[in-house]
């Protein structure tokens, strides 16, 4: 199961989407991206009567987890799920945007955490989830494909119409480019539940529109996506 919470980052406007995900026979839950309001994070979770076990991090970008320290410090025994490329950004390394919303970037204690690499599986109950690392709006930005439900939790990877910023800190067009050629050649009938807009929707639908953008921002060779 998984439930959206739109969170409007600091009343900025700034909405990005929080999941929780959890597995009805065991109860056990995992938060995606934090993004802010952690009382309302904890209400959705109280609600479900769910029990947390994990928070997952699609990147480690401000907009993305500004509840996570408050939701570690109610849930002290939960682990942080992020991949092992974003360890730079954890540790204050390398920016996190946190100056756009005017806030002093968190350096994280990493013994929170479960630093994954790519195809690296782990199990919310019943629940059988895989990290897909897809470089590109950052460096360590990954996506989460969870088989059983037919989902892709990409993040700022991709989105509806478009793909995530590349001029950022870490980011990259060539990496964009790769990953985003990987996840249409490799899962090609998921449902996309992105990190900002619209969700469940079917990656097909999310074709035509970003191959047209990537064509405007790159000459590298994407026979793969025509």
């Amino acid at each position: 199961m998984i439930e959206n919470i739109k969170i409007n980052v600091l009343g900025s406007q700034h909405v990005t989407n929080c999941y929780i995900i959890w597995d009805k026979e065991t109860k056990e839950a995992a938060i995606v991206d934090p993004a802010d309001n952690e009382e309302v994070i904890i209400k959705s979770i109280e609600n479900l009567g769910v029990n947390l076990k994990y928070i997952m991090l699609t990147h480690a970008h401000n907009d993305h987890t500004i509840a996570l320290l408050p939701l570690l410090e109610k849930y002290k025994d939960i682990k942080v799920i992020a991949s092992s490329k974003e360890k730079d950004m954890l540790e204050g390394k390398v920016s996190d945007c946190s100056n756009v919303f005017g806030l002093q970037q968190v350096k994280y204690d990493l013994n929170k955490f479960l630093l994954l690499n790519d195809n690296n599986e782990f199990n919310i109950g019943n629940i059988k989830v895989k990290l897909i690392q897809t470089s590109g709006h950052t460096r360590g930005s990954s996506c989460y494909y969870i088989e059983k439900d037919n989902i892709l939790i990409t993040g700022d990877t991709l989105f509806e119409n478009c793909f995530g910023r590349c001029d950022l800190e870490s980011a990259s067009i060539e990496d964009m480019t790769k990953s985003l050629c990987r996840l249409y050649q490799d899962f090609k009938e998921v449902h996309i539940y992105p990190g900002h807009g619209n969700f469940n929707i079917r990656i097909e639908d999310t074709f035509n529109e970003v191959r047209r953008i990537l064509l405007n921002c790159t000459e590298k060779d994407l026979k793969d996506l025509i």
